[in-house]
């Protein structure tokens, strides 16, 4: 439980928004639907500061998350996101002159980025995640990418290091305000001058009522100016933020200063607007799982079969919230591009993972993407199949 901010300490206010058993590993796949329907859950009580405006699960507990454990999260397998992936690595090298410089990853998961970076011009990379063990190190990389299969502190980050990565794990990190510091002190242990920052937008979720980026394992959620206020608060100098892929997520680069810690309340304005957009979000998230569950009861009823592409995150909150209550559940399979996840099945529900190519033998009458931003590449795929007649629509 999370009884006050992971930000800034205030006392936790009431919650505006709750769901409950949600599977505690959002990326997980089973091997067999027993185990898949017997995995661990957790709830989301999604509380907003009213000092810092970061909004935070109340109800997260960190023993029920093993870090230890492999889930198969990469999205490289798209082409779109690999291509993002290049984008923001090649704009991070330009910008800040990391050409032959020593980089560290914190959260590095499968060390994807890491490679990229690495093929971008980074001279060597430290990949520090407790997933990331030395067999998933590219043998043709062992001599620049170190892996710390370890949960980060200071002493990873060593001297002569030019800037730390940290994409995608902020908000997974209940104690934020000391892994916070922790990363501020390894930088000035390190002499690095840079942290390049990505985090899930909070205010697209909101505004779209996207109940489905919503996981038990993130335990808080920014927007742009959240995340600015807490990395000055940390002591970074004017970080710069804007939001890419669509908005979908909030990159941050900071420098940094020479000031000491110092939080300082965001600005009564800015709360007012966060705290409207919260209750609105709970009206917002009534609207799509009557509207979803209405389209996919019609289809049951029609005898239509659909399949949800998007077999990480997004689909398994999707599937378990809607879904789940479906007495004559139109689903019948979720497709995803990483071959390491077909044959297995989801948490949760356990319905079956297979890949685009297995639609062949069975279309279905409709294909429900979990991403907007890949509808073009998702159309293709599934024309190049055979299956123009197959309905795409996105959440």
């Amino acid at each position: 439980m999370l009884p006050r901010c992971p930000a800034c300490d205030a006392p936790a206010p009431a919650p505006f928004y709750a769901v409950t058993g949600l599977p505690v590993h959002g990326t997980a796949v089973l091997p067999d639907v027993d185990s898949a329907r017997a995995v661990a859950v957790g709830d989301q009580s999604l509380a907003l500061c009213a000092t810092c405006g970061v909004v935070f699960n109340r109800d997260f507990t960190d023993g029920l998350v093993d870090h230890s454990g492999r889930a198969d999260e990469p999205q490289n397998h798209s082409p779109r996101f690999a291509a993002y992936c290049a984008e923001i690595a090649a704009r991070w090298m330009d910008r800040y002159g990391l050409i032959d410089q020593h980089v560290v990853e914190i959260g590095c998961g499968s060390g994807d980025f890491a490679a990229e970076l690495l093929s971008t011009g980074a001279g060597s990379m430290t990949g520090v995640d407790p997933q990331f063990t030395p067999d998933r190190v590219p043998r043709e990389l062992a001599d620049r990418l170190t892996s710390v299969p370890e949960l980060f502190n200071a002493a990873h980050i060593d001297r002569g290091t030019a800037a730390v990565v940290c994409r995608h794990t902020l908000e997974h990190v209940p104690g934020l305000a000391a892994f916070g510091a922790e990363i501020v002190a390894g930088m000035r242990r390190g002499e690095a001058s840079m942290l390049l920052a990505e985090v899930p937008d909070l205010g697209r979720i909101l505004g779209e009522g996207a109940f489905w980026d919503l996981q038990f394992e993130r335990c808080s959620y920014f927007t742009p100016t959240t995340l600015a206020a807490f990395l000055s608060g940390l002591g970074f100098d004017d970080p710069v933020v804007h939001t890419t892929y669509s908005d979908q997520y909030v990159v941050a680069e900071a420098r940094l200063g020479s000031r000491p810690v110092a939080t300082s309340p965001l600005p009564a304005a800015e709360l007012d607007r966060l705290a409207a957009a919260c209750r609105a979000f709970a009206d917002r998230v009534t609207e799509q799982t009557r509207r979803w569950r209405a389209w996919l009861a019609e289809h049951a009823d029609a005898g239509r079969s659909v399949a949800v592409w998007g077999g990480g995150a997004k689909g398994q909150t999707f599937l378990n919230v809607v879904v789940g209550e479906a007495e004559r559940p139109a689903v019948r399979a979720v497709v995803d591009l990483n071959p390491a996840v077909g044959g297995h099945f989801t948490a949760g529900l356990g319905l079956p993972i297979c890949g685009p190519d297995d639609l062949k033998e069975n279309p279905p009458h409709s294909v429900l993407l979990m991403n907007p931003v890949y509808l073009g590449e998702v159309r293709g795929m599934l024309d190049a199949r055979g299956l123009g007649a197959t309905e795409l629509l996105a959440v």
